[in-house]
């Protein structure tokens, strides 16, 4: 896959669906990168069904008194630069923020791990499925309850 952004750009910490291994590599430009794994979820405002966390949370700077969870959440942060590669282990969370404009590419290979695999699986067939259906349905009850569940959800195990 390819990816190009602009300078002050960025994604929402989300993980791909299929929960792949991946190398990312920096092709032009520089970027911040965060990662966590998928044990740091009860921490990171998930939001159910979905593979994002709220998209109003800004990981490069997080408002601890807003999201204050997030402090308790374990990542590591990098920054890419021209001609290097990052690789993140399947099921990864990722966000990334582009410092300059950028030009960059992901080689994937699918889970390897069984349990990964079978999340993949649901993911992709169940999850997803599940979820559009939901939308068509509910349309924006269903995403401000999602939205809602993530504070609630989050802040309860965080006590």
């Amino acid at each position: 896959m390819l990816f190009f952004g602009g300078t002050d750009s960025n994604t929402f910490m989300h993980y791909d669906i299929d929960l792949a291994n991946i190398f990312h590599f920096q092709i032009e430009g520089k970027k911040q990168c965060i990662l966590f794994d998928q044990k740091q979820n009860k921490h990171i405002y998930k939001i159910p069904y979905s593979l994002i966390t709220r998209e109003d949370i800004d990981f490069s700077n997080p408002d601890f008194e807003k999201w204050p969870a997030l402090k308790n959440a374990q990542g590591h942060v990098t920054n890419l630069n021209h001609g290097e590669v990052l690789y993140m282990p399947e099921g990864y969370w990722h966000y990334m923020k582009y410092h300059t404009p950028r030009f960059s590419m992901s080689l994937r290979a699918i889970a390897r791990n069984p349990k990964n695999l079978e999340k993949a699986i649901y993911n992709v067939f169940v999850m997803r499925n599940f979820d559009n259906v939901m939308r068509r349905i509910k349309g924006q009850k269903w995403i401000d309850w999602k939205n809602g569940q993530a504070i609630s959800k989050t802040h309860t195990s965080f006590k």
